[in-house]
């Protein structure tokens, strides 16, 4: 179960455990939240369909679960929760790869290979099979009704209208799925593309500085662009969407927090970047001598140095959680060279980023 609980913190999911007999639910760390425990209340609702499938990816309003059957008895969760700020690079590219990571779980838990069978995507609301076609023309005006309520929630902070406009976007015909039939995932690229062009313009609007607003368009085409496949695209619509969320959610506080906190919180957003000491100073409007000793004294360590590690925190779950090559990643965490993201790589993990992905079912002492 320690494998298991470390491919999760690469992941940044919560563990669940699910005795399919004695409706026993807990979670594996034995930390549960209060943000946690709505998932295991909504698992215990509806928990006749957690064993229906050998691998089941279930939306719920705020996420979704990745449910693995281990044995007879047993059930795996790994619960993704977008309502939460997260310190990990990009849920898309674990939405890409559901069916390889419920088969690494399946395999650290059983030392064999595991079924090669597909994720089964179903909605905890309607316990309907989300992949199910639905005939109904797209209907323009429900999907501008359902968007400009996600804008609105977006901009105001609204945790629960999001979810409730969400909710109603997920039983609209989603423009990407009607067209390109000769393309489908190019459709489906298009269609995020638009979406994520129209929350980006809300954001700028509403105050969000633009060259902040466009360097997170950018980030989120280029994953979209670099994502193979969508195993469930609504589940990427509602991370992208949480995603906008929070970026103005933590806008809104940042200039009230400490500055060691908000040069962290200004990393994490911005792992994708190249970043230097002049360009933290720049946007946090603070003096560049100020930096280290607020943000060590608090942390231990210099910001160069956390910089380097949750890039590399990052490339780990991108390595585990998706098929891109070692130039991919090393582009999108803006390393200067691939060969130097795999010195630093191997500096802080003792391991190359191919070895690490292709040992991972192995004691990996240095996860």
């Amino acid at each position: 179960m320690k494998d298991i609980q470390k491919l999760a913190d690469v992941l940044n999911a919560a563990v669940i455990l699910l005795n399919s007999n004695t409706h026993e639910v807990s979670y594996l760390d034995n930390q549960p939240t209060d943000t946690n425990n709505r998932t295991i209340s909504l698992i215990l609702a509806n928990i006749q369909l957690l064993s229906n499938h050998q691998y089941q990816s279930l939306n719920s309003p705020w996420g979704h679960i990745l449910t693995c059957q281990i044995t007879n008895n047993l059930i795996i969760c790994f619960s993704f929760d977008y309502s939460e700020p997260t310190n990990e690079l990009i849920a898309m590219h674990s939405l890409s790869n559901l069916k390889s990571i419920a088969q690494i779980v399946y395999k650290l838990y059983n030392v064999k290979d595991a079924p090669d069978t597909d994720v089964v995507i179903t909605k905890f609301s309607d316990k309907q099979l989300v992949k199910i076609e639905n005939n109904q023309p797209f209907d323009a005006t429900l999907f501008f009704n359902a968007e400009t309520d996600i804008i609105k929630a977006i901009i105001y902070s609204h945790n629960e209208q999001l979810t409730s406009a969400l909710e109603k976007l997920s039983y609209i015909k989603i423009i990407g799925e009607r067209f390109a039939n000769n393309n489908f995932i190019r459709g489906e690229k298009n269609t995020l593309i638009s979406y994520i062009a129209v929350l980006n313009r809300a954001i700028i609007q509403w105050g969000y500085p633009v060259e902040s607003a466009f360097r997170l368009h950018n980030d989120l085409v280029q994953e979209v662009e670099l994502s193979s496949q969508f195993s469930d695209f609504f589940q990427v619509i509602r991370e992208v969407t949480w995603r906008y969320f929070n970026v103005i959610k933590n806008y809104r506080v940042t200039n009230f927090l400490p500055l060691h906190e908000r040069i962290h919180q200004y990393i994490k957003e911005h792992i994708t970047e190249s970043m230097t000491l002049d360009d933290i100073a720049t946007r946090l409007n603070a003096s560049k001598k100020l930096l280290n000793p607020a943000f060590k004294n608090e942390y231990g360590i210099t910001i160069t140095q956390f910089i380097r590690q949750v890039k590399i925190d990052a490339a780990k779950e991108l390595l585990i959680a998706s098929d891109l090559t070692l130039l991919d990643i090393s582009n999108l965490l803006s390393f200067s060279t691939t060969t130097y993201f795999v010195k630093t790589f191997k500096e802080i993990t003792g391991l190359t980023p191919k070895y690490f992905r292709q040992h991972f079912f192995d004691q990996h002492p240095h996860l």
